[in-house]
């Protein structure tokens, strides 16, 4: 991990995954998982998945006159939407388009090299439940940098050499301003946390999208891998 020194250079980010909708339908958070939540613009609430009035929790399958949610293990369903754009750099110089991955089932989450808590619990869990996968069942996992002033290509090599994760979790990289396009797409709102400038404080929801390009289900930062490899077969089908 880089020196407190070196962090203390920039402000530190805070995600802010805001949908009092949405999130009224995931668990209930325990201390270490807890995170700031609050209201957006109506734009960024509605893209955050309010058309939740078909409700979720739990993976369950949830139908009203308009919209029916199959149920997704480990995950909480929601109604299909519309995945954001993403159009950044990998780890290896490699130009990603998420609009150009349909026909795969895609994960993604917004994470950063250097965190020592939620990041590499995500990881290690994801390793797990490839694992558990053929390589033609296993999701592109994206994982979208947060702090842009320290992911690099070697960063994220260490990071994946670490957890196990090289070749299952790509690393998308970019400057402040490109990633900003992403973070507003999607919804998140980093911020300085001037009470812990070495840490970045975020969700780790992860997105779990379709092979026609709809996000389908969140996956909670402490899903069970074997959930999670079963619930990735059923986004397959979708």
């Amino acid at each position: 991990m880089s020196s407190p020194s070196a962090w203390s250079t920039s402000p530190k980010l805070r995600l802010d995954l805001a949908s009092p909708l949405r999130f009224q339908c995931l668990p209930p958070r325990s201390q270490q998982y807890r995170r700031a939540l609050r209201p957006t613009s109506l734009a960024v609430a509605a893209l955050a998945f309010g058309l939740l009035v078909a409700g979720c929790g739990g993976g369950g399958t949830s139908t009203n006159a308009a919209v029916s949610v199959p149920a997704i293990a480990g995950g909480d369903a929601i109604p299909a939407k519309a995945a954001p754009p993403i159009n950044l750099t990998d780890q290896y110089g490699k130009k990603i388009d998420l609009a150009k991955l349909k026909g795969h089932t895609v994960l993604v989450a917004f994470l950063y090299t250097h965190c020592t808590d939620l990041c590499p619990i995500v990881a290690g869990k994801v390793h797990t439940a490839y694992a558990g996968l053929s390589k033609s069942e296993r999701p592109i996992f994206l994982a979208v940098s947060v702090d842009p002033a320290h992911d690099t290509p070697q960063s994220a090599a260490e990071f994946n050499k670490r957890h196990r994760t090289t070749g299952e979790i790509d690393w998308l990289l970019g400057s402040h301003k490109e990633l900003e396009k992403v973070w507003d797409a999607w919804g998140v709102r980093p911020e300085s946390d001037p009470n812990d400038p070495e840490e970045i404080e975020h969700n780790a929801e992860i997105f779990a999208i379709d092979k026609q390009g709809q996000i389908r289900a969140l996956f909670p930062p402490n899903f069970k891998p074997a959930k999670l490899a079963i619930g990735t077969r059923t986004l397959a089908q979708l």
